[in-house]
């Protein structure tokens, strides 16, 4: 795992990700986990040589703010999940609490492990500590070191399937070929 967590590193040094890192900061308290594609997606980069990856960084947080702060340069739009983020041209972030993620099991109460254990897919199923800089979610660092992207949470994978308007199967196919990874269906 250290060698996951040495890979991604460098990306936490990437100016766009301080400046929306910044903005999470300011819009929210507690703790702050980076999830999602700037995690796998460059940590894939860095161990197999693939794209890497800094349009849309998400996070999950302790407590976010009702109203998120205007900050220039950046428009706030609602996302699919009715969470106003910041966006603009060059990219765009969303950050949820965590005790507000949407999630098929209508957890109360849940914790960050809990969040992991319910991602879509396997490879989703990662994130990076702010505080205690260190990655968590075995089932994605496994994902990442197999090489294989598959459902990790099937109620889970078809409400997000449902969400991007598109088959289970096919966000499969392009989220294995994006990375260069097979898919196990």
């Amino acid at each position: 795992m250290k060698i996951l967590e040495d890979a991604f590193k460098v990306f936490l040094k990437n100016p766009s990700f301080q400046e929306v890192l910044e903005l999470v900061k300011m819009n929210s308290e507690g703790k702050i986990w980076v999830i999602g594609g700037y995690v796998y997606k460059n940590i894939a980069s860095a161990l197999y040589s693939t794209s890497p990856y800094e349009y849309d960084i998400d996070f999950i947080v302790e407590k976010r703010k009702d109203e998120l702060a205007a900050v220039l340069g950046w428009d706030l739009k609602i996302n699919r999940y009715g969470s106003k983020n910041y966006i603009r041209k060059e990219n765009k972030m969303s950050f949820t609490e965590l005790g507000k993620a949407v999630r098929v099991s209508g957890a109360l109460n849940p914790t960050i492990d809990d969040f992991l254990r319910e991602t879509p897919l396997n490879i989703q199923s990662i994130a990076y500590d702010i505080e205690q800089h260190s990655l968590i979610g075995e089932i994605g660092i496994e994902a990442l070191q197999s090489k294989i992207v598959k459902v990790n949470n099937l109620p889970q994978a078809k409400f997000y399937a449902h969400r991007k308007e598109n088959t289970l199967e096919q966000i499969l196919q392009e989220k294995a070929q994006e990375l260069g990874f097979e898919v196990n269906l």
